[in-house]
């Protein structure tokens, strides 16, 4: 069973941005309408959250980092499925340049901006910034929306984003490894001043020895609209993250 703080107090407003399956995320109505600017932190090949997001409020403003997609990221996928073309299957290679160029397209316009940094504090290997730096470069705006899939290192900037939680509308970020670091995360969840209002099993993920996920996707939101007391999950709008394998129950302390 996961800890009673994992589950939300009731059934919010909520609405799913993103593709089907993995890379999609169920975030609140309010702050998808109110957020002013989109952080994302980890986009690898997949901005259908992002590029859906902006449909639905065309005057939010995008800032995405992850330190391993840029060019150089896709040339050597285009490369690599070239080999494929060789071998009479083209649809691997003609697929990753038609990515390649919309990447370009959806990156490029001037309300966007694409920073190759590591995120986290100083004295990485790779150049970084921190969540410090970041909100100051959005005037420190107070409707700030962060999506934050970043493979384990979620971990570096809890206690930045509880620091900086008054420029934050909502948040929504997966969280790796939840034996590991169970204490962490009740800690971010009774500090970030937001409320939690969605959470969801990534099956993509082997679950633990006592059958609890290992990865899971949470939500949070400032002043969500509450629409019943009662939960379950999971919700109407949740989709599995791999299609075909058995989604993962969630079932909470008492």
């Amino acid at each position: 069973m996961l800890p009673n703080e994992f589950k939300p107090k009731g059934l919010y407003d909520l609405i799913r941005f993103g593709k089907d399956n993995d890379g999609g995320y169920l975030i609140g109505r309010n702050s998808a309408l109110k957020s002013e600017y989109l952080i994302s932190f980890g986009i690898n090949d997949d901005w259908s959250f992002e590029e859906h997001l902006q449909k639905y409020n065309s005057k939010i403003k995008i800032f995405a980092y992850d330190p391993y997609v840029g060019n150089s990221f896709f040339l050597w996928k285009t490369w690599f499925s070239f080999l494929s073309l060789l071998r009479g299957h083209p649809k691997y290679f003609y697929n990753n340049i038609k990515k390649w160029i919309l990447f370009k397209k959806f990156f490029n316009n001037k309300d966007k901006f694409f920073f190759l940094k590591k995120i986290g504090k100083g004295g990485l290997k790779k150049p970084s910034i921190t969540v410090d730096e970041i909100i100051k470069n959005t005037n420190n705006n107070q409707n700030i929306f962060f999506k934050i899939d970043i493979e384990g290192s979620e971990y570096r900037i809890l206690n930045d984003l509880i620091k900086n939680s008054k420029y934050i509308s909502g948040i929504t970020i997966e969280f790796h490894d939840i034996d590991l670091h169970l204490d962490k995360i009740i800690n971010f969840i009774k500090n970030i001043n937001l409320e939690l209002i969605h959470i969801h099993p990534n099956n993509c993920a082997e679950c633990d020895s006592f059958g609890r996920p290992t990865v899971l996707e949470i939500t949070f939101e400032k002043n969500p609209e509450l629409l019943q007391n009662h939960v379950s999950f999971p919700h109407l709008l949740d989709q599995k993250n791999d299609s075909k394998h058995e989604d993962v129950k969630l079932i909470f302390q008492d």
